[in-house]
């Protein structure tokens, strides 16, 4: 699994991924097994992303993605053949829609993590130090409460499948949700 990293954070923090993800299609059997690279301690690029693309039939990947995840990534085919698979920086920025905190639960990661935020954009890096380590100590004796009480935690968005996790409602699930609630309303307004 990839991990996000926090670097520099006394400076001009900056964000790192690194490990390995695989990706299934599990309609079409495709899969990937993506690599984010960490920046080696002297020299080299930040933000480096490698990918192999498979057909369900063949051990050889048909595609190879190499490049920047936060830029511009290349993509090989296996003829050689060479393209840009996508430049990152001409895609438009998408907002990101929200509740407000007020309405949102308990557990949500922006309630949960708020007071930390807060600091950070106060550039009071001491306060968010402390709110993080608040934060993680609640969640650590929440934890061992669990344990004691033999109570597994609760998931509310994700099941667990082989070890992997799985949204409960998948994007063919939400869009036909959207597609029903769209048609209903035709369906009254007519």
């Amino acid at each position: 699994m990839a991990a996000l990293k926090i670097k520099s954070i006394l400076r001009v923090p900056w964000i790192e991924l690194g490990g390995s993800i695989t990706v299934n299609c599990p309609q079409t059997g495709y899969h990937a097994n993506v690599e984010f690279h960490t920046r080696p301690i002297y020299g080299g690029k930040k933000h480096r992303i490698t990918a192999e693309l498979f057909s369900p039939t063949e051990k050889k990947s048909f595609l190879t993605v190499t490049g920047e995840w936060n830029g511009v990534m290349e993509a090989k085919w296996s003829t050689g053949e060479t393209e840009v698979f996508v430049d990152t920086r001409t895609l438009p920025i998408i907002k990101k829609r929200v509740k407000p905190l007020v309405e949102q639960e308990n557990y949500e990661s922006r309630k949960l993590w708020k007071d930390v935020t807060t600091a950070l954009r106060l550039r009071n890096v001491e306060a968010a130090t402390e709110a993080k380590f608040l934060l993680e100590q609640k969640q650590r004796e929440e934890a061992k409460e669990r344990l004691e009480n033999k109570r597994k935690w609760e998931t509310r968005a994700f099941h667990e499948i082989c070890e992997n996790w799985q949204y409960d409602k998948s994007l063919q699930v939400r869009l036909q949700e959207k597609e029903n609630i769209e048609q209903s309303s035709l369906d009254h307004s007519a």
